[in-house]
This record gives structure tokens, sequence and C-alpha cells, in this order.
């Protein structure tokens, strides 16, 4: 059986595959934070950003401190990576 935080982190997963097709992520945790990095892959358009905004070539990152989550960094890495793209398109 899934731990709740392992089906939260899977769940969150599936959301930033369909926000953000044709990115990487990482995440990773220590005891003092959880850690999330993103960006466009060369396969998706969003690499059309970079002139706009460098994190579309350098990456979009967070570091929370703990007690937080995996899917909480993630989560956050896709909210900034999604307003970035919706300023871009302003």
């Amino acid at each position: 059986m899934n731990k709740p935080c392992e089906t939260d982190l899977e769940a969150t997963i599936q959301a930033f595959r369909v926000a953000l097709p044709g990115w990487w992520f990482s995440v990773c945790e220590c005891d003092v934070s959880c850690d999330a990095s993103a960006a466009p892959t060369r396969h998706s358009g969003d690499t059309a950003l970079i002139p706009q905004d460098e994190r579309f070539n350098s990456g979009f990152h967070v570091d929370l401190t703990q007690p937080s989550t995996l899917a909480d960094a993630l989560r956050c890495v896709m909210e900034d990576a999604l307003e970035a793209k919706g300023k871009c398109h302003e």
C-alpha cells in the first residue's frame, strides 16, 4: 500500500507532465529541505521563450525548508513555470 506522501508525489508528477509536456524535472530531499528543478527539454516548444525569460534555459528551482514534501517542491516549480509562461504570452 502506498503511503499518502508517495501518492501525493505521484499525482503531482502526473499533473506536471500534463501541464508541462516535454519538460524534465528532478526532486530531492534532505533533513533541512525539499528541492525541485525543472526546465523544458530541447523537444519542447517552450524553449522559444528563452529570449523572454532565461529561466526557460537555466531552469526553475525551489528549495523549501522542512517540514515540506517533494510534492510541495514540484508543485512550486510547476506553478512558477506556468506563471512565467503566462507572462511571456501576455
